[in-house]
Parts: C-alpha cells; sequence; structure tokens
C-alpha cells in the first residue's frame, strides 16, 4: 500500500518562522513611513489652517478698523497685528502684512490685503526634503468697513 507522509511544502516551524521574520522585516519601515506621513500632514495641514484662520480673523479686525486704545496711524497697526498675533496658535513663528490696494485708499469701501504666514515647523523631519520649501500662508483681500485709522506696513512684520 502508498503512505502519504505529513510533510510541510515550507518544511519545519523554525524555517516558517525564519520567513515571517523576514516579511515582518521587509514590511515595517514601510509601515513606519506611512505613519509618519500621516502625523507630518495631518501637523503641516494643521499649521495651513491655523494660518488661513488668522487670516481670516484679521481681514474682520482690520475691516471694522479696530482699535482697542483709540490710537491711530502706526500705533493702531501695531495694535492690530498684536490682536491679531493672538489670535493664532503659535504667533512666534508668525509674521503679518496690511496693506491697501493703493495707498490713499483708506475710506470705507476701499480695498484692503492681509498677509499671513509663519515658520513651519516640523515632527518628524522625516520628510524635511519635501517641507523645507513650503512656507504657509494665506492672503485675504477684503472691503473697509469704516475709515482706516490705521497706517499700512512695508512688509511683513513678525508677530511679537
Amino acid at each position: 500500500m502508498f503512505r502519504a507522509s505529513k510533510q510541510s511544502s515550507l518544511g519545519d516551524d523554525g524555517e516558517q518562522r525564519g520567513a515571517s521574520l523576514v516579511e515582518f522585516v521587509l514590511i515595517v519601515p514601510i509601515l513606519v513611513g506611512i505613519l509618519f506621513a500621516i502625523v507630518e500632514f495631518g501637523w503641516v495641514f494643521y499649521q495651513v489652517l491655523d494660518t488661513r484662520h488668522g487670516a481670516r480673523e484679521g481681514a474682520r479686525l482690520v475691516a471694522v478698523n479696530y482699535s482697542p486704545n483709540d490710537n491711530s496711524g502706526s500705533q493702531q497697526r501695531d495694535d492690530l497685528i498684536a490682536e491679531i498675533c493672538l489670535r493664532l496658535e503659535e504667533p512666534g513663528l508668525s509674521r503679518v502684512s496690511l496693506t491697501f490696494e493703493n495707498a490713499s485708499d483708506t475710506d470705507a469701501g476701499d480695498m484692503a490685503t492681509i498677509r499671513v504666514e509663519r515658520d513651519l515647523e516640523q515632527l518628524t523631519n522625516f520628510y524635511a526634503e519635501f517641507l523645507n520649501n513650503l512656507t504657509p500662508s494665506s492672503e485675504v483681500t477684503f472691503r473697509l468697513e469704516r475709515n482706516a485709522g490705521w497706517s499700512a506696513t512695508s512688509g511683513l512684520t513678525d508677530c511679537p
């Protein structure tokens, strides 16, 4: 009679564990890279959203000629920038500019622009070569609702 033997196609359990270990070692770097990408790009997206939020909030403050101290000119501009920076999550990394469409257009109904920009922070630095040139920024052009008492910035001003 013919007897069937019980042999594994992979051999004994030691060989099977070795194959599993090799597969694990090959797959783990890919999975870790994907995990780091999810975390890093989520953090970058959060920073972009914070910048956009700051620009929108700032546009509203500037449009209504916000002045907590009844200042005007460059003092009111500095007050506006300080208030905009307070509404950002990490103001120490941000810069703000306030400009008019035309230098003489400071009346209600005229157009102005706010720009908020920040330095990008990375959590893992795993994707630094892709993210180093990225600068989250947002620019909002809006109509003044009241006559502007503030003066325009000459460029981006660091948050205090």
